[in-house]
């Protein structure tokens, strides 16, 4: 369910979660308190009436084939006033502050959707206390029953089971509270609701409620789904647990399986709703249970909440592929020509300050013959939570730029260790490495193409990228900066270059093949070196996840 690419704060996050929380607040009211009674009355008034007693009625039960009764000899008595104590002597300060309350004037409406009407046989006294056969809530409804009633001597109306009083009486020996003696008679006969059949709205109005309900239950998942985890997850907990089902599509991620499977979930969540409504909970026939049509209604939701949540992650993914140079004009200022750029360049590599290689040491390398066996350097993740000021100020202005938030891992070559941080950004097309040696601040710049061929940038204080090199696996590139977000500009400004003369595009990172990408780099790195003569190395075939060397075509993640 989670299908936007989102470069928002976390602000905009709880903003959008909580939108989304609202929205299937309003569809389980909208859905399932009001859509789906009235779609299970609507469906039932195609079928033929039965005309019985009251007596009959409760004697019997509602028919085995309909649920539109007509009562012959039904005699409705209105709710009258409510009774309310507003001198505060109460049963107990609760109750007395809840008939405040409804003494309100300004309540009197509310009072009136909730006050019930009662039907009796014709002649029969009414007595003290809850009546078996009940009308729908409010006063409109009882008037409406008084006046057929009145009209043609009997009322049609929908049947069904009011478990109201059974429920009070459940929830009240389980909270051992205590119960009126008419409560506790009340729930041991059967007890009916009955709604006017001239009440009972069309079935276009109850499927634009059940529909309508439904979308704004789907759509609430899907933004729930879609928004980032932040610290709004602690202020709003339950819009937090509502988007754990759309971890796995969030931020764009996700691959062919992972939309098959949900794909797959979601077809089965429409048949599930399906099976809940019609087959278990009756909708539309004779003993519908309303519980059961609920559930199908939420089962159908959540169904088209993960299929069109796939399909426009699937459509979010692709644009993210497909506008790869669009999202490098938003990074990377504008270029008259390519004469520009190599004069950008040149000028660059002229005023760096960097010294040359020593020429015993460069003789040596050329003259030799030895090579070594390339070890891919270890990697681990580090235990410290600190990192140096400067590499700290660094990383603080790639997370400015939408960068993740920095990762410190230990890179270890023979005895020796350093940390640096590593983050992903640029809308995945770059990782990013800081780090600060012999109080010299070192950045790294690294970019895949979708042909395997490596992009790296430094600012010239790593002793390997101190020249641009290119090779057939990798192309290096050193920038005189002391700042990551210049060194980003430049790096994409080259990355697109060497893109569009390749005729190929940049890979989207996943932020969990750091490892990956970073063992991957600097094997080609190693290979371009050594076939420039600058180092040597016996560089052996390796695979690292979807990066192999030789370079091969990258592939998309199956899988996040």
């Amino acid at each position: 369910m989670g299908l936007f690419r989102s470069s928002q704060s976390t602000r905009g996050g709880f903003r959008r979660a909580s939108f989304g929380t609202l929205l299937i607040v309003c569809g389980i009211a909208a859905g399932v308190f009001a859509g789906v009674p009235m779609l299970h009355q609507s469906l039932t008034m195609t079928q033929t009436p039965v005309q019985l007693s009251c007596v009959e009625l409760l004697r019997g039960g509602i028919p085995e084939n309909t649920s539109i009764v007509v009562l012959r000899d039904a005699q409705v008595h209105p709710p009258g006033e409510l009774e309310l104590n507003v001198d505060g002597g109460a049963a107990s300060p609760m109750l007395g502050k809840v008939q405040a309350v409804l003494a309100h004037p300004r309540a009197a409406v509310l009072v009136d959707r909730l006050v019930r009407g009662d039907v009796l046989p014709r002649g029969m006294t009414k007595r003290p206390g809850p009546q078996p056969l009940r009308l729908t809530p409010g006063r409109e409804t009882a008037e409406a029953a008084l006046n057929e009633t009145k009209e043609t001597g009997s009322l049609t109306v929908h049947v069904s089971e009011d478990p109201t009083a059974k429920l009070i009486c459940k929830i009240a020996d389980r909270l051992s509270l205590p119960i009126p003696d008419g409560m506790q008679q009340a729930a041991e006969i059967p007890s009916f609701s009955l709604k006017p059949a001239s009440l009972i709205a069309t079935q276009r109005d109850a499927l634009l409620w059940c529909v309508g309900g439904g979308l704004s239950m789907a759509f609430g998942l899907i933004l729930c789904g879609s928004s980032p985890i932040g610290w709004w997850a602690v202020l709003s907990p339950i819009s937090a647990l509502i988007g754990l089902p759309g971890v796995i599509l969030r931020n764009g991620r996700g691959g062919f399986i992972t939309w098959f499977l949900s794909l797959i979930a979601g077809g089965a969540a429409l048949a599930a709703g399906y099976h809940l409504a019609f087959e278990m909970g009756r909708l539309g026939q004779a003993g519908g249970i309303w519980l059961w049509q609920s559930a199908g209604l939420l089962s159908a939701s959540f169904g088209l909440a993960a299929i069109l949540g796939t399909l426009l992650s699937i459509r979010s993914k692709r644009r993210m592929g497909d506008d790869n140079h669009d999202a490098l004009a938003t990074m990377v200022p504008s270029v008259t020509s390519s004469s520009t750029k190599k004069h950008r360049r040149n000028t660059e590599n002229e005023e760096s300050s960097a010294e040359p290689r020593p020429a015993a040491l460069q003789s040596m390398i050329s003259t030799n013959d030895y090579t070594r066996r390339y070890l891919d350097p270890r990697l681990n993740v580090s235990v410290n939570m600190e990192t140096a000021a400067d590499v700290q100020k660094q990383t603080e202005s790639l997370e400015r730029l939408q960068f993740d938030s920095p990762l410190i891992i230990e890179i270890a070559r023979g005895e020796d260790t350093i940390e640096a941080t590593v983050q992903v950004g640029c809308r995945n097309l770059v990782l990013a490495m800081t780090d600060c040696l012999d109080e010299n601040l070192r950045l790294r710049m690294v970019s895949i193409l979708e042909d395997g061929h490596v992009v790296i940038s430094g600012n010239g204080a790593d002793e390997r990228l101190t020249d641009t090199t290119d090779g057939d696996t990798s192309s290096l590139r050193m920038h005189v900066t002391g700042k990551a977000a210049k060194l980003v500009t430049k790096h994409l400004e080259v990355a697109a270059e060497i893109a569009e003369k390749r005729r190929t595009k940049m890979v989207l990172l996943e932020p969990n093949e750091w490892r990956d990408v970073i063992h991957y780099s600097e094997r080609c790195m190693a290979d371009t070196l050594h076939h420039a003569h600058l180092e040597k190395w016996d560089i052996s075939s390796a695979s690292y996840g979807r990066f192999a060397f030789p370079p091969q075509e990258v592939s998309i993640p199956a899988m996040v």
